[in-house]
């Protein structure tokens, strides 16, 4: 990563352990400062947008979370001091960062920070260059599951087998794209694992449908989606609980449902 002063949009003012804030170079107030690496122009503290902490050997990785003001005095010109000098107040802009990793001696980036830089360490935009260096490593993977909303020129790519290997959760809104979200995330494992065995509870509907003609449509492709109706599934009676055989056979609205449930 070049160390280029022209790419310089701020300093470190404050350290934290899951956080940093950076106070960007005074520019004109109300104008949208801008910087041009190669043929990209980058937008100074947009959120969600990246930019790179480097200081000695320290060189992180960050993403913008938050942008607000501070008023400051404008300090005072030469030959206008003394008590009657007037000081004019304009605004500061500071950021809020969270650092994502380093990058290496070997250009290559790694999670987690182990090194924090001090108060004073420069604040440098980057380009999708550098920004690619976070999504590099899982490229082999072949699992592109879209693109960065900030620089959609950037593929976006995760190990399958470490992401279907744990827990995860898909949190929005209704109507914010949850099922999509799930169905792109099927479709593309199933394009590069076709022999992955994938169950999806479809509670809803949302996953496969009958058309106005009773034809049922899948989101999946035919050959290899296999639809169960929860109607005519078989369950043995020994895979159920003994809360669920209750619930079953017996009717909690009957007199005698406490005796018969204390016999079963």
């Amino acid at each position: 990563m070049p160390e280029d002063s022209s790419t310089i949009i701020g300093n470190i003012i404050d350290v934290q352990c899951g956080s940093l804030t950076a106070a960007l170079i005074e520019d004109e107030q109300g104008r949208t400062p801008t910087i041009t690496i190669g043929d990209e122009d980058i937008y100074i503290g947009q959120i969600g947008s990246y930019v790179s902490i480097q200081q000695g050997n320290v060189k992180i990785l960050a993403l913008v979370t938050r942008m607000t003001e501070q008023e400051k005095l404008a300090p005072v010109e030469t030959g206008t001091g003394g008590i009657e000098a007037v000081r004019m107040s304009c605004a500061k802009r500071i950021v809020a960062l969270v650092p994502l990793g380093t990058i290496n001696s070997d250009g290559e980036f790694e999670r987690g920070v182990s090194l924090f830089p001090t108060t004073g360490a420069e604040v440098h935009a980057i380009g999708s260059a550098d920004i690619n260096l976070i999504f590099t490593k899982f490229q082999s993977k072949g699992y592109d599951v879209g693109n960065l909303s900030s620089n959609t020129s950037i593929k976006v790519c995760l190990d399958p087998n470490s992401l279907f290997g744990r827990h995860f959760a898909i949190l929005g809104q209704t109507g914010a794209g949850k099922s999509w979200t799930v169905a792109n995330l099927v479709q593309r494992a199933v394009a590069i694992m076709p022999k992955a065995h994938i169950i999806i509870l479809d509670l809803h509907g949302e996953y496969c449908w009958s058309d106005s003609n009773g034809s049922s449509c899948s989101a999946f492709s035919d050959n290899i989606v296999r639809y169960v109706d929860a109607r005519k599934l078989e369950i043995p009676y020994w895979l159920m609980t003994y809360a669920e055989l209750c619930d079953l056979l017996i009717d909690n609205t009957e007199r005698e449902a406490h005796n018969q449930i204390a016999f079963f």
